[in-house]
């Protein structure tokens, strides 16, 4: 009887602890329901209706929290996260979420202060000392900013924690051993902010031929965002035209099952019939053409083939549905269909350098040289210094063995893209064929340095061969 009383009391108190919590936390905060993207509208009625079933929750109050947070509601986020971690402040999660709303505001010094509530919490989360550093790097102490990231090495960071004690090298005037650190980095972690810095440091150091080569690598750098799982939770919650670019994304990067399982949900709010309206037609379009682009990817052609189809008889004048079905005939080496829809594709808008460029690649294809090379010059003035349109000009003048002009423009792929192996390939066969046998060898083993294709170093090493033994031996 004395354990029952007990625990009767016990089941009293802490009933009366929850709701005490509850009442202090109060009612979920409402935003964003009324928001035109009914797919978000609905997710958070959905989650705010989870609260108001269960508001003692601190797991549903934290969801919504992230809801709004990864969906730019910043305010109703902030007072979310704070209802969740009064209902529960030993989870990590809901002090981490607000340190990164706070930081995002540029408020470093505030954001520091509520990271350390996390890291009391658990101090052994190795992205959270990660953005310490960076955070205290951004108010200039940087010797603390080196602990931090030294301390995320200890807990297995890795290659991230190196870069981030390069950065603190550079804001000590430590170049030298920022360049040596960097340098290291460029294999095992090549990523654009990384060459984007190594390249401050060489320039800082006087090496600007380097420091250009390492800018021109870098180009296109974003602010470093750190691999964190638990941040990552968020995405989940992601809607609307925002989670559209998610699907796109995990589509690119093979993960098709949960591309489509997100293009589904949207589909729900923006049917494939809505792709034949007048106005708000666009997302609904967008979302046929990335099934049909998913479909192929998943080794689906035919079903790819059906759903574009099925978009052109709704819109006949949606560009992209050309360019996609201009994709697949290709693959499928139909490539005069494919030029034609790339051709309406041009006459619907003229100004676009990508489709200027498939033009020119088909064109190539089809042998058809002195038009392929108007159409990726066309492309280049739209999207100058542009990788591939450089690369497929070079191609033409291979073609039509015109060796000074493409050695000029395989020169131009490797400045704007020096680690490019089959740009360096390409250089050393039409240097070699002007006879600059020495400027080829070296061009051939960058190519093979950079990891170009065996049968491509191949061709190039017999070709080699034979000009130097066609040359007159030196006289003794």
């Amino acid at each position: 009887m004395r354990r029952l009383a007990i625990a009767a009391v016990s089941a009293v108190v802490l009933g009366a602890c929850s709701l005490s919590s509850t009442d202090e936390v109060g009612d979920p905060i409402v935003a964003g329901t009324d928001s035109p993207d009914e797919d978000l509208a609905g997710h958070l009625e959905e989650l705010i209706q989870s609260v108001r079933t269960t508001p003692d929750s601190a797991l549903m109050r934290g969801r919504l929290g992230m809801a709004y947070d990864v969906n730019r509601m910043h305010d109703a986020a902030m007072a979310t996260y704070r209802q969740a971690e009064t209902l529960d402040p030993e989870d990590f999660r809901w002090p981490y979420f607000r340190a990164h709303l706070i930081a995002e505001a540029a408020e470093h010094a505030a954001a520091l202060e509520v990271l350390d509530q996390a890291l009391a919490i658990d101090p052994d989360y190795a992205p959270a000392w990660l953005w310490r550093g960076s955070w205290l790097l951004k108010l200039g102490r940087p010797d603390d900013a080196m602990e931090a990231f030294s301390r995320a090495s200890d807990l297995g960071s890795g290659n991230e924690a190196q870069f981030g004690r390069a950065q603190v090298m550079v804001a000590l005037g430590r170049h030298d051993e920022a360049v040596e650190l960097l340098q290291s980095l460029v294999n095992s972690y090549p990523r654009p902010f990384v060459y984007r810095t190594l390249g401050d440091a060489l320039r800082a150091l006087g090496r600007i031929e380097e420091a250009r080569v390492a800018m021109v690598q870098g180009s296109g750098a974003q602010p470093v965002v750190w691999a964190d799982e638990i941040r990552g939770q968020r995405t989940v919650h992601l809607r609307g035209n925002a989670s559209y670019e998610l699907a796109k994304s995990l589509s690119a990067a093979g993960r098709m099952d949960e591309a489509v399982a997100i293009l589904a949900r949207l589909q729900r709010h923006h049917p494939e019939v809505h792709c034949a309206r007048e106005e708000g037609f666009f997302l609904a379009c967008n979302l046929m053409n990335s099934f049909a682009i998913a479909q192929d990817r998943a080794g689906d052609p035919e079903q790819a083939l059906q759903t574009i189809r099925r978009g052109l008889d709704l819109n006949p004048d949606f560009i992209p549905f050309h360019l996609t079905l201009a994709n697949l005939h290709r693959q499928q080496r139909d490539l005069d269909s494919a030029l034609v829809h790339v051709d309406r594709a041009l006459e619907l808008n003229p100004s676009r350098g990508y489709a200027h460029e498939q033009r020119g690649r088909l064109l190539f294809g089809m042998e058809r040289y002195e038009e392929a090379r108007t159409a990726l010059e066309t492309a280049l003035e739209f999207e100058p210094e542009k990788q591939t349109t450089l690369f497929y000009l070079g191609l033409v003048e291979v073609e039509e063995e015109n060796w000074s002009a493409a050695v000029g423009k395989f020169e131009r792929v490797i400045r704007v893209e020096p680690r490019f192996a089959l740009g360096h390939a390409f250089l050393a066969r039409s240097l070699a064929e002007l006879g600059r046998l020495d400027e080829a060898r070296q061009a051939q083993d960058r190519a093979r340095e950079y990891g170009a294709d065996a049968r491509e170093l191949r061709d190039t090493e017999r070709r080699l061969r034979e000009l130097e033994a066609s040359q007159p031996a030196e006289s003794g």
